[in-house]
């Protein structure tokens, strides 16, 4: 392996904040009723290092306990996303650890769990009916979903200085 083949071409956006596992957040709305809403979905850094997407199966309220084992006998299945989807008018409930989404990769599969207990209010089907629109476009099109989190500190979360940082250091 030579030494150019050992870097991965990312970037990083200003307007975002980012968690240790890879995550992007935007914060899209505040309410003092119904909490803070934030879009959110996996760095440019993250889908570099995957390689090219190959499925995205969302949680959805149906599926929230099985599609995290969803495995090669699924690659056929004949589900199709619609575009954005509806989760509620609150969203369906996920709790700190369970499964977000299952992305299939030309490298494998990767799981993204809840970093925090959350309400999932939005999907964006798109990306399950065109998986490469995360490889494309991970900030803008390729967003995963909007979610209101139960608890979040955005002192937890690093600025786009800090995120590199961070990726220096792992």
């Amino acid at each position: 392996m030579t030494e150019e083949e050992d870097f991965i071409e990312f970037k990083i956006i200003d307007d975002r904040k980012y968690s240790k596992d890879h995550l992007w957040y935007q914060k899209l709305e505040s309410d003092d009723e119904t909490g803070d809403l934030y879009k959110i979905g996996i760095s440019d850094f993250l889908q570099a290092e995957l390689g090219d997407m190959i499925r995205v199966v969302l949680a959805q309220q149906s599926n929230v306990d099985e599609y995290d084992e969803f495995n090669d006998e699924d690659e056929g299945s004949d589900q199709v996303g619609t575009g954005a989807k509806d989760a509620g008018a609150s969203g369906h409930e996920v709790l700190e650890g369970d499964t977000l989404a299952t992305i299939r990769t030309s490298n494998g599969r990767h799981v993204i769990y809840a970093p925090v207990s959350c309400h999932v209010v939005e999907l964006n089907g798109e990306v399950e009916d065109s998986p490469e629109l995360v490889n494309e476009d991970s900030y803008g099109d390729g967003w995963l979903m909007n979610i209101r989190p139960d608890e979040l500190d955005e002192e937890d979360l690093l600025t786009p200085d800090e995120y590199l940082e961070y990726l220096y250091e792992v």
